[in-house]
């Protein structure tokens, strides 16, 4: 399938947003990614309908680990990165994502595409009203192991499942179960994405080997071209975004994007 230069154009565009949201808000960017893949890159490139929804999930997933990889590294360098809860994360976590990721590829695309838009929606509703005292705690306690480890898994069945790095869950649940500060909770999600959309992405690469209509450059249900097209300027965007994150209080754009949030997934919902 031919890919035309006005196509490059978008996948370095995607990448751009996603590092910056990435680095800023300790997402992996798969939010607002996949909708951008689904209805606007691989529709100008006359995808399949029948692989259109799979192929956007493994390639926002594939895009994630450049993107994730970048801002942990620039939370870690001030402090944010705590690597022993990191751990305990992402040990539940890998087989979560494999998982989840396994379940969506049994899944027909247009149910898929609704359940994603009711997340959406939840994930916008639960960002536009969350407290401004959530994001300005900095009292932290070490938290408990087994919690710590059932959050893992929990994220890394979501992040599998949706395609999605799982900050946007893990964040949440880490401030409000764990007790971790919000910016602690940043280079902690990161982190622990990295390693959820790596595995969640040899979920979609393994179960979709093969599958007939699938286009030019890809690996199983992962774009290739996209991939590199969009991780490349993800990386340094997300150093960006994660410095950026350290000096001042997210709250204020985290709204802004959850307003945009809520329009995207009723709009994919209808």
């Amino acid at each position: 399938m031919e890919v035309a230069f006005y196509n490059f154009l978008q996948f370095v565009f995607i990448g751009t947003v996603v590092g910056f949201l990435g680095g800023f808000l300790g997402v992996g960017g798969g939010i607002i990614m996949i909708p951008l893949l689904r209805y606007w890159a691989f529709p100008s490139m006359n995808i399949s309908p029948e692989v259109i929804v799979h192929l956007s999930f493994g390639t926002s997933l594939a895009i994630i680990i450049p993107t994730s990889l970048s801002g942990s590294f620039a939370h870690s360098r001030i402090g944010n990165v705590i690597w022993r809860i990191v751990f305990q994360l992402t040990i539940p976590g890998i087989p979560g994502s494999l998982l989840g990721s396994t379940l969506a590829a049994y899944l027909k695309g247009p149910l898929l595409i609704k359940l994603f838009a009711l997340l959406l929606i939840v994930l916008s509703v639960q960002m536009l009203f969350q407290k401004k005292e959530t994001e300005e705690s900095e009292e932290f306690l070490s938290p408990p192991f087994l919690p710590t480890l059932f959050i893992g898994f929990l994220v890394g069945v979501f992040s599998g499942f949706f395609g999605l790095g799982g900050g946007v869950i893990a964040i949440p649940l880490m401030a409000r179960f764990l007790g971790i500060p919000i910016h602690r909770a940043l280079g902690i999600s990161i982190a622990f994405v990295f390693f959820a959309s790596l595995v969640g992405t040899a979920g979609y690469i393994l179960n979709g080997l093969g599958k007939p209509n699938l286009p030019s450059f890809s690996l199983g249900y992962v774009h290739l071209l996209g991939w590199l097209l969009a991780g490349v300027p993800s990386i340094f965007l997300g150093q960006w975004g994660a410095g950026l994150a350290n000096r001042i209080n997210p709250l204020r754009l985290r709204r802004v994007f959850a307003g945009l949030l809520l329009l995207v997934g009723i709009r994919m919902l209808l």
